[in-house]
């Protein structure tokens, strides 16, 4: 992306658009009342200037969302390529425009895209990310990491090693058995005892009814937050569920618009909405559905899927530049990845440091990725 200036005028340019392929491995086995996962083939972007300055982005390949490593790949070279490379604009804001004109669907690439765009902007400019989002809010932020479905006792002992290891968020995968839910949440509140936050995520697995006798099983555990327990489209009985539980609703899955959010402040069927930009199409599209949570006195939270750093790194930047953000990030699952390509994004006392650097302001080794950038 090259910069001129012309007269009081500023103009970008990408010149050249790379991409590697890079396999992220798991030390175990991921399950949620919706799939069971494996490794993780993953796809990343870089967007060259003339001078040969790269920025990056990283497309998670989430296959249940609807998108892929070699599908995304595919879009990017086809479709906005033409939309991307040789053609002046007056920043990012407008090559998003102009990408989403081209491209309803697909926010995975579209985040990608982005990222690069916005981390080369920022290493050019010699500023971290969260500049060019507003500012610093918070310059760390406590990690909630999620457990995956297991019997009640083996979740208990899972949440007591996060608590050792200086962890105070963690959320627990329900959404296949009800009894076994309430006693996973009772199990893990005597272990970690009472200042530990803890949420529950159906996974949209739960009927109306199902989610209320659930969370209000949980009311003795001091259960912090709900996330998407019924169906996404829903707004009506998520609606219903909130008015007869005493515990926070926050919407996932429901909440990939920034319309989606309006219906559900329309409803009253949320206290908290969770954004993933990977799942929103971008940084400054998750920026509208934040402001428009704000401006409705509505809560927000990053939320995620195992991957790099690399990805993550760019959600931290935006998470720290948004003053609603509660409850911790989810944006610490690279945690138990092998052959993560980027470092220098670690977990500590269970927090993670915003990066300082330019850009991102991590590390990225691509000498194990397969580069498959067309001759």
């Amino acid at each position: 992306m090259d910069q001129k200036v012309i007269g009081a005028e500023t103009v970008f340019q990408i010149a050249k658009i790379r991409t590697w392929r890079a396999i992220l491995k798991r030390k175990q086995v991921w399950k949620t009342a919706r799939y069971t996962k494996g490794d993780i083939e993953s796809l990343i972007v870089g967007l060259e200037d003339k001078e040969g300055n790269i920025g990056y982005g990283y497309v998670p390949s989430m296959f249940l969302e609807g998108e892929s490593a070699p599908s995304a790949e595919a879009i990017l070279y086809t479709v906005l390529a033409k939309v991307l490379v040789g053609r002046e604009y007056a920043g990012p804001q407008m090559v998003m425009r102009e990408v989403e004109s081209s491209l309803y669907h697909n926010h995975q690439i579209k985040f990608a895209v982005e990222e690069a765009m916005l981390d080369l902007m920022a290493k050019k400019l010699n500023t971290p990310l969260f500049n060019l989002l507003g500012g610093l809010c918070f310059p760390e932020m406590p990690v909630m990491k999620a457990l995956t479905l297991k019997t009640p006792e083996e979740v208990a002992a899972d949440a007591l090693k996060l608590k050792e290891r200086g962890f105070t968020h963690c959320k627990l995968k329900v959404g296949i058995d009800p009894k076994r839910d309430v006693a996973a949440v009772k199990a893990v509140r005597a272990a970690v005892g009472p200042e530990f936050f803890i949420s529950i995520d159906a996974n949209q697995s739960y009927t109306p009814m199902q989610a209320i006798n659930v969370i209000n099983g949980c009311a003795d555990a001091d259960l912090n937050l709900a996330e998407q327990p019924i169906r996404r489209d829903d707004p009506k009985q998520m609606a219903f569920v909130r008015q007869r539980v005493s515990v926070p609703i926050m919407a996932d899955e429901g909440c990939r618009t920034p319309m989606d959010v309006m219906r559900l402040i329309e409803a009253n069927a949320v206290d908290a909405v969770s954004i993933k930009l990977w799942n929103v199409g971008g940084f400054f599209k998750g920026k509208e559905i934040a402001a428009l949570a704000s401006a409705n006195n509505i809560l927000t939270h990053i939320a995620s899927t195992p991957a790099s750093r690399l990805m993550e790194a760019g959600q931290l930047h935006f998470a720290a530049s948004t003053p609603t953000m509660f409850g911790g990030c989810e944006l610490g699952e690279f945690d138990p990845l092998l052959e993560d390509p980027a470092s220098g994004l670690d977990i500590v006392d269970g927090k993670l440091k915003v990066p300082m650097g330019p850009g991102l302001g991590i590390k990225l080794d691509l000498s194990n990725a397969r580069e498959t950038t067309p001759a």
